[in-house]
C-alpha cells in the first residue's frame, strides 16, 4: 500500500468570494487535506507493454506538447482521447464534435477516460463532492483539474485538465479543444484553483469506453 501523502495547503483566494454559488459548500477551504492514493494520478499509468506504431505516435506527439521525454507520456488512453477531440470549435452549450465547451469537455474526458461522472458546468464541477479543491499550483498533477475566472461577477468560469509541465487541454473560445500553458499571462491572471478528482477504485483500462 502506497503511503498516504498529506498535503496541507492553504486559500486564501477563497475568502474573497462573494457569489451565490460559493456559499452552497459552506465549507472552510483554509485547510485542505489530500490523500494523493485517491487521486486519478496515482493509478492512471497503463501496464507496460510494446507500444504499437500509433501509440508510439501518439506517446512522441504528446511528450512534444508537454516538453518532456517520450517515455514520460504513459497515459495513452487519456492521450487518444485529446487526439480523438483537438482542434475541435469551442461552441458555448456545445457537446460534440461540431462544437464543444469547456466544461462539457471536462465532463466528457473524465467519463470516458476515467468512469467519473461530473456535473455539467465548471462552478459545479468546482463544488461537486468528489472534487477537492486547492491552491497552490506548486502541487499539481495529472488528472488535476484547473479553474479560472474569466468573466466578471462569475467566481469559476472556465476549466481544463492538468497535463504536467504547466500545461493543460481545455476548450477555449480562442482555439478551441487544444493545449495550453499555465505560465502564459493570459492563464496566470485568470487562475484561481486547482480540483483534485478523489478516486476511490482505479480505472479499468480494459473496459473503459473509447471515445
Amino acid at each position: 500500500m502506497r503511503t498516504i501523502t498529506l498535503i496541507v495547503l492553504s486559500l486564501v483566494a477563497f475568502t474573497q468570494f462573494s457569489c451565490h454559488s460559493s456559499r452552497k459548500a459552506q465549507k472552510d477551504y483554509s485547510t485542505i487535506i489530500i490523500k494523493t492514493e485517491d487521486t486519478l494520478y496515482a493509478a492512471v499509468p497503463e501496464p507496460k507493454a510494446v507500444l504499437s506504431a500509433e501509440d508510439q505516435a501518439i506517446q512522441a506527439k504528446y511528450s512534444g506538447y508537454l516538453k518532456t521525454p517520450p517515455d514520460s507520456a504513459l497515459n495513452l488512453k487519456l492521450y487518444r482521447f485529446i487526439d480523438y477531440w483537438l482542434h475541435t470549435p469551442y461552441l458555448w452549450g456545445g457537446t460534440t464534435k461540431k462544437g464543444i465547451d469547456c466544461s462539457a469537455f471536462i465532463q466528457r474526458l473524465l467519463s470516458d477516460v476515467y468512469a467519473i461522472e461530473i456535473p455539467r458546468t465548471s462552478v459545479q464541477q468546482f463544488f461537486t463532492d468528489n472534487i477537492e479543491p486547492f491552491g497552490s499550483r506548486h502541487y499539481l498533477a495529472e488528472g488535476d483539474l484547473v479553474f479560472f475566472r474569466t468573466m466578471k461577477g462569475k467566481v469559476i468560469s472556465h476549466v481544463g485538465l492538468y497535463l504536467g509541465n504547466r500545461r493543460f487541454v481545455n476548450s477555449s473560445s480562442t482555439y478551441g479543444v487544444s493545449i495550453a500553458n499555465l505560465d502564459e499571462p493570459y492563464w496566470k491572471s485568470k487562475y484561481v484553483a486547482a480540483g483534485r478528482v478523489k478516486l476511490k477504485t482505479p480505472p479499468n483500462h480494459a473496459t473503459a469506453k473509447n471515445p
